[in-house]
Formats: structure tokens, sequence, C-alpha cells
């Protein structure tokens, strides 16, 4: 009987050779793995949007006058211009923090190179002067009024509205201060309205000078994007006001009781212009009253002033709102009564705070 054959051992060194072929794979790949993620760049800061420029433009401009307000304070001697200097101070401070403070993404910051760390040994400017401060105030209060009426979060447009409000105030009460001339917006607020200073230079006690920002409401009764029920609310505010003042007419006589039949007309006017806008005018959700309710003592002048100062921040709180609510590009009337309700109650006594037309934020006042 022929043996079998033996079978051949061949296949032995080849499946060896794929075995160290696997092994060294494996310890090639952690290691070409590790190469890959040493070079993915860093994280970058991320690009801000729009709302996020508004916000951030807010804040820096906030903090600038801040910054140059108190150097002035520093070298002003005790009197209304230093009062009015730590006030700038003391209310963008405050408009800084409202706004959320400076961005900071946790991310760390970028080596410097060399044509950096030269640029920080230059000498820091000196204190600004009283006109240069002003100019500032103006031009920031004319950026944030049209940051308010173009940006798209309701509530943010209101605060901002109510901080150019706040900067549009200091810059008159600075002008005051000093005795000097008001400037126009310069070209840092290029494209930008003016805060409407010329009408709010002629307020007199007495007087709303609040029928010229209404009065440019489109024709035909509609305003875009405007939210309805913020409109009853300022109509409201608006019929309130007429009718305060016609009582504060019938109480007071010569120029004081002109000055209140006149305020009383524009109220009137600007309560039928929004009632028509919001579309309640005539109609039985028209809101409007024929009395409201009034204070005791009104024999007595400073229970008056008292009433009409609340009257007119009353009116301020209501366009503030409508701001909120209203679409982005359709608020420019209503920041121009935000402030011009501002002004007419400043004019009366009121006192000034960080954020006007925001209770919840100008319950405590500065200066």
């Amino acid at each position: 009987m022929d043996r079998p054959a033996a079978p051949a051992p061949a296949r032995r060194p080849r499946t060896r050779a794929r075995l160290r072929a696997a092994v060294a794979l494996a310890a090639v790949l952690p290691l070409a793995a590790c190469g890959l993620r040493l070079e993915t760049p860093p994280p970058v800061e991320p690009s801000p949007d729009a709302l996020e420029q508004v916000r951030a433009r807010t804040v820096a401009d906030a903090l600038d006058l801040a910054a140059d307000a108190d150097a002035l304070a520093a070298v002003v001697p005790e009197g209304p211009e230093r009062t009015v200097l730590l006030d700038v101070a003391a209310f963008s401070a405050r408009h800084a923090e409202a706004a959320g403070g400076v961005y900071d993404s946790g991310l760390p910051d970028p080596a410097p190179t060399a044509s950096a760390s030269t640029s920080t040994t230059t000498t820091p400017a000196g204190a600004p002067d009283a006109a240069t401060l002003l100019a500032e105030l103006v031009d920031d209060a004319a950026v944030a009024a049209d940051d308010a009426d173009t940006v798209t979060d309701g509530p943010l447009a209101r605060l901002v509205a109510s901080v150019a409000t706040s900067r549009d105030e200091l810059a008159d009460r600075l002008s005051a201060a000093t005795a000097l001339p008001r400037p126009a917006a310069g070209a840092a607020a290029d494209g930008a309205p003016d805060g409407s200073a010329d009408e709010a230079d002629q307020a007199t006690p007495g007087v709303t000078p609040g029928a010229t920002a209404s009065a440019s409401s489109s024709p035909g009764g509609e305003a875009p994007g405007t939210g309805t029920a913020a409109l009853v609310a300022l109509a409201l505010a608006h019929d309130e006001a007429a009718y305060g003042y016609e009582v504060v007419a019938a109480r007071v006589s010569d120029d004081a009781r002109a000055r209140a039949v006149e305020a009383a007309a524009r109220h009137r006017a600007d309560a039928n212009r929004w009632a028509a806008t919001a579309g309640v005018a005539g109609r039985a959700g028209d809101p409007r009253r024929a009395a409201y309710a009034l204070p005791g003592g009104l024999d007595d002048p400073a229970v008056l002033d008292d009433l009409v100062r609340r009257l007119e921040s009353g009116v301020a709180d209501a366009y503030a709102a409508a701001v909120a609510a209203a679409a982005p590009g359709s608020r420019a009337d209503l920041v121009a009564g935000l402030r011009q309700a501002h002004a007419a109650a400043a004019a009366r006594g009121a006192a000034s705070v960080p954020f006007p037309g925001v209770p919840e934020l100008a319950t405590e006042t500065l200066g």
C-alpha cells in the first residue's frame, strides 16, 4: 500500500507575513491620527451677526463715553458741568451693563505681534474737552436711535432707544451747563436720525412737542409691523395726558394756561392719530375715555406739576413699549416720540434717569 503524501507547508510563512503587516498598520494608524489632530487650526472668534453688532456698538460707545466723562470730571471744578459729567459717566456705565457688557468668548487671546506690542508704548491721549464730549453724546445718541429703528430684536430695540434718549438728554444738559451750542450729529451718525433735538429744544413747561414725532406716520392710518396692542396703549396714554392738561389749563392762568391748552391739543391729536393707526378709532375697541382718575389737591401748583410729569412719563413708557412691538425699520417715529415725551417730562422737573421709558430700569436716579 502506498503511503499518503505529506501536506505541503508552503502557506504558513505567508500567514505570518500578513500578521506582521497587520500589527505594523495598527501601530501606525494612531500616530497618523495624532498627526492630524496636531494640524487642526485653533478655534477662532465667531463672527458677530447684526444683532450682536448693535449690542456691542451700544456697549463700546457707552464705555467710551464713561471713560471720557470720568477723565474730564477729574479736571473740572465742582459745579453744574461736573455734575453732568458724573451723570454721563454713571449713566453710560449702566448702559453698558444693561446691554450685556463686553463680549468674552472664553477663547485665549492670540499671540501678540511685534507691531501690536510696539503700539502699546504710545502715550494715552488726555481728557477730551467739553465740546468734544458733547459732540460724542450727540453722535452716539443718533447712532443708537438708528440702531433702535433697525435692529431685529424688539426688547433690544427698546433698550437701545432708551439709551439714545438718555444720551440726548445728557447732551442737552451738558450744553446748558457749559453754554456750548449743541452740534448737529456728525459723520459718526451718518444716515441716523438726529434725535429730534430741534423739537426738544423748544420744549417748555406745559408744552409737549409730540405732534411732530408722529406727523410722518404712513398715509391711510397704516404702520406696517407695529403691534396693535402697543399702539392702542400709546393712544390711551396720549388721551389721558390730553385730559390731564385740560384740567391743568382750567386751574392756571396767562402763559401757563396757554401752554397747557397747546399741550392738550397736541396730545389729543397724537391720541387720534395712533388710534386711527391701530384701527380702533370710532370702534367698540377704542379704549379712550371721557375722563380719567386724577389726584387730590389740584389747587396746589406742586400737585399740578407732579401730575404733568407723571402723564408725560406715562407717554414715554408707552412709546418705549411700542418700539419693542414694532417691526424693524418702522420705529423712527416711536423713538422720536420717546425722546420728546421724556424731554417734556424733564422740562417739568422730572428726575434724570439712565433709562427713560423703561420703568423697571429707570427707578434708580443718579446725580
